[in-house]
């Protein structure tokens, strides 16, 4: 190994972190073999200049740690960490000043006020005077962090470490009311199934046999259109822009009643099986190569939604399902989109954190390819894609003025919600509205269904 690192120079960039980590952690004699390694190989380089500096600060720490226990407290003093005082109780174990370094140390790590310092200071004072309020501290701190991130993974770290821990009920609890909620907010069978395996004889026990129960009853529902959410009656503000030459008062749309939405836009997987099934006749829609089954479909024009949702009615009545669906109104296009911000102004609600995150997403928003619906953060009223992904088929029949009541005989153009281009950001996408031929098929426009509570 030493041959490989002295043959790569390459390597010895290594040494150079491993110096700067020594250092930081009190092994001032390790730091210094490490810097020069690494400057015999580096006459010039990245870290050249950095080197230099880290090696005049070891020898000032070598220095101060051989003239005198004085000086070397003194340094430790300066240093102000866990690793310094503790260098200096190993320099000088016998020395008055080691009670004054354990305490400052303990002191430095409440300073701190994490986990990770408690556990330094247990790590490095393992008899210590301040172990007991260290170890407590240490529980506080990890308990904290755990409810900051409201994880159950957090959560489960927190108990893995502290199994017996002070706050250990507190965090099961906690654990177990974010599974449940995960559970039925997903409400399939089986999720809630795979909650009670994990939590038989938890505080949710009841609620979740209930709650399974009323899945297994609406799964041949679900399957039909998916998860749905109940969006309530409210109220949305329209601003049209004006000119300096006038003002627009805003005009105020009341959406009356709740209705149900779906959660997701309807996929290529929904869609294939309208086909297999004999419902939709049209032409198969292109996926553009991107992919199909939980992708929303694309390249459907009004009319081929038509017959789409002709089929899922009777397939929904069938299954025993309640009301219609349909395409949404321009206006409750927005008012979905708007989420529960619809008494404020579209420059202070459009930018939710709606399709902004996406951890698992291989693709960059941006491309030009959609990507499996559900992927992203649904906005306030947990609807997904709103402002992102596809833009959106509505009802209307097309009109330049927002809000204009729906004509839906013979119409020819109809109005798409959205932005055809997923590079323009939420504020814009939120306000984009197009006529669009009710023939038309496009990469980029797909739709979501809604039907009266």
């Amino acid at each position: 190994m030493q041959q490989l690192l002295a043959s790569d120079p390459d390597n010895q960039e290594m040494h150079y972190f491993a110096a700067h980590a020594a250092y930081g952690s009190g092994q001032y004699e390790r730091a210094q073999k490490l810097v020069d390694r690494y400057m015999v190989f580096h006459s010039v380089g990245y870290h050249r200049d950095k080197a230099v500096k880290l090696k005049a600060a070891i020898e000032e720490a070598l220095g101060a740690f051989a003239a005198s226990e004085k000086a070397a407290f003194e340094y430790a003093q300066r240093q102000h960490t866990i690793f310094a005082y503790a260098a200096f109780r190993d320099a000088y174990p016998n020395s008055s000043n080691v009670g004054n370094a354990d305490f400052m140390s303990f002191r430095r790590a409440k300073e701190v006020n994490v986990e990770i310092s408690y556990q330094r200071y247990l790590q490095y004072w393992p008899e210590g005077k301040f172990k007991t309020d260290a170890l407590r501290s240490a529980d506080l701190a990890a308990f904290r962090e755990a409810r900051q991130q409201n994880t159950i993974l957090s959560y489960t770290s927190y108990l893995s470490t502290y199994p017996k821990g002070t706050f250990a009920d507190q965090a099961r609890a906690r654990e177990e009311a974010l599974a449940f909620s995960i559970a039925t907010a997903d409400g399939t069978p089986g999720a809630l199934e795979a909650f009670l395996v994990h939590y038989p004889r938890g505080a949710y026990r009841n609620e979740a046999i209930r709650s399974l129960k009323l899945a297994e009853e609406k799964a041949p529902l679900r399957s039909l259109t998916g998860p749905t959410k109940l969006v309530p009656a409210g109220m949305y503000i329209y601003r049209r822009p004006a000119t300096r030459a006038e003002r627009n008062a805003p005009q105020v749309f009341e959406i009356s009643s709740p209705f149900h939405a779906m959660v997701y836009e309807v996929t290529f997987e929904m869609w294939d099986r309208c086909t297999a099934e004999g419902g939709c006749t049209g032409p198969r829609p292109d996926d553009e190569g991107w992919g199909r089954v939980r992708r929303p479909v694309v390249n459907v024009g009004r009319l081929e939604i038509e017959e789409f949702t002709r089929w899922l009615n009777g397939r929904w009545r069938v299954a025993g399902g309640e009301g219609t669906w349909r395409l949404p109104s321009e206006v409750e296009w927005a008012y979905m989109a708007r989420g529960m911000n619809g008494l404020v102004t579209l420059s202070r609600a459009a930018i939710e954190k709606a399709g902004q995150a996406c951890a698992d997403c291989d693709d960059k928003a941006g491309a030009d390819a959609t990507f499996p619906v559900g992927r992203f953060t649904p906005n306030s009223f947990g609807l997904y894609d709103m402002l992102g992904n596809v833009a959106e088929w509505t009802a209307d029949c097309w009109d330049t003025r927002f809000g204009a009541a729906p004509v839906l005989e013979d119409c020819q153009t109809g109005v798409v919600r959205g932005t055809l281009d997923s590079t323009v950001p939420l504020a814009l996408a939120a306000q984009a509205r197009q006529a669009m031929a009710v023939s038309a098929r496009h990469k980029l426009i797909g739709f979501r269904l809604v039907r009266a509570q």
